[in-house]
């Protein structure tokens, strides 16, 4: 493998890298967001802290990175392709997402009485609505989703590196096979 070869695969890497950070860092902080109005809707409290996750501030920035992050990538990908991208960015961002996701769900507030929105007053309480029931639920369902449709990118997408690999693969037994039928025939 040649030196400029080595460095294509690098900066190929740090370009998948970037773009799965960048994407990382967007879903952390609309989970943040996200999780205020589930406090609101849960434990009937209003508080603009989003905890252990980046403040909502966050979401211009790394949308902003994001951006840059796929430039970067389109540029990698097809200078390692010799001018043809080889893959896009899309199953890799769904990926970072979905990373950020999962990172949000399991940083999230718990609600502070399941089933009961707790007031401002001691002993002061009303049981839960179908939106709270909702909220409570979105830890499970949030992730699921988003690892259902990020699956099925990977495995269906005309950008996902899995599918260009396996065609590849497929493409090299075949014109392998063809070639063994013909020397066997002369």
């Amino acid at each position: 493998m040649t030196s400029r070869k080595i460095v294509d695969v690098v900066l190929a890497l740090l370009a998948h890298f970037a773009v799965g950070v960048s994407w990382v860092a967007v879903a952390a902080s609309v989970m943040g967001s996200l999780d205020v109005a589930r406090r609101m809707a849960m434990n009937s409290e209003f508080a603009w802290d989003t905890g252990r996750l980046p403040q909502p501030w966050v979401i211009p920035i790394a949308l902003v990175a994001a951006w840059i992050s796929h430039r970067f990538f389109l540029w990698a990908m097809r200078r390692a392709g010799n001018g043809e991208l080889l893959w896009g960015a899309r199953v890799i961002a769904w990926s970072g997402a979905l990373l950020g996701v999962l990172l949000g769900a399991y940083l999230w507030t718990p609600a502070l009485l399941v089933g009961a929105k707790v007031g401002p007053a001691a002993g002061e309480s009303q049981p839960w609505g179908l939106l709270a029931w909702g909220a409570h639920h979105a830890r499970l369902a949030l992730p699921a989703v988003i690892g259902l449709v990020t699956a099925g990118m990977l495995v269906l997408s005309k950008h996902s590196p899995l599918v260009v690999i396996v065609k590849s693969l497929y493409r090299r037994v075949r014109s392998f096979r063809g070639r063994r039928r013909v020397s066997v025939a002369r």
